[in-house]
């Protein structure tokens, strides 16, 4: 039974993770079928994970019978489903402190590129859900109040935890992050909301950005 055919029968959850791979590439080249193509993209994705890093699109590119539109929708279905499923474990999870969120977000400190990413509480610290609200440089460009301000109020957030990484690998702030904090943490008390923390995570830890 081919995947797609498998997929409409049986659902979504009894797809093996070569035949969701082989929905996403499709067709095959010549003298190779879409699922031996599909087998070595996650065989070449597993060889990446197991190193620690970020699968990059030069890693799919170069699997034969891949091209960089097929490798582009892949790491884009999976980027979606990461953002969209984050926080989906049915278990509720309570933030007491700093480290609470460290460990929430702590995935982030692989990211080559700048992350902003968003925890919304509840009145009892419960999460409630977790956003990425930009991809690039925290600056007032990329994110503003109303980037967090939106999304806490489709969950009825009562407070926020802020975190973004330093692609260089240390997580000291920045001038630019304490006077941002700052702007955003006042943003956010104009319309009730409190942001509670701002941490910023590297490769071997975090720090708490000053709110005072």
């Amino acid at each position: 039974m081919l995947p797609r055919e498998k997929y409409l029968q049986k659902g979504l959850t009894n797809l093996s993770d070569m035949e969701l791979i082989a929905i996403l590439v499709g067709k095959g080249v010549k003298g190779r079928n879409f699922l031996d193509v599909s087998k070595s993209v996650l065989l070449q994705m597993k060889r990446v994970v197991q190193k620690k890093t970020e699968i990059d699109i030069k890693d799919i590119v170069g699997v034969e019978g891949i091209g960089l539109v097929t490798a582009m929708r892949i790491l884009s279905g999976i980027e979606l489903g990461r953002r969209l499923y984050e926080v989906d474990s049915g278990e509720k999870i309570f933030l007491k402190t700093s480290n609470d969120a460290y460990t929430l977000l702590r995935d982030i400190s692989r990211r080559k590129q700048e992350h902003v990413v968003a925890l919304f509480l509840n009145s009892r610290f419960e999460l409630l859900a977790r956003r990425t609200i930009c991809i690039g440089s925290l600056d007032g460009v990329s994110v503003l109040p109303r980037d967090i301000i939106i999304p806490a109020l489709e969950v009825n957030a009562s407070s926020v935890v802020l975190a973004h990484n330093h692609p260089s690998g240390d997580h000291t702030p920045s001038s630019d992050d304490i006077v941002i904090t700052k702007r955003i943490s006042e943003g956010l008390g104009l319309v009730g909301l409190n942001l509670l923390d701002h941490i910023v995570i590297g490769e071997k830890g975090w720090e708490r950005v000053d709110l005072s």
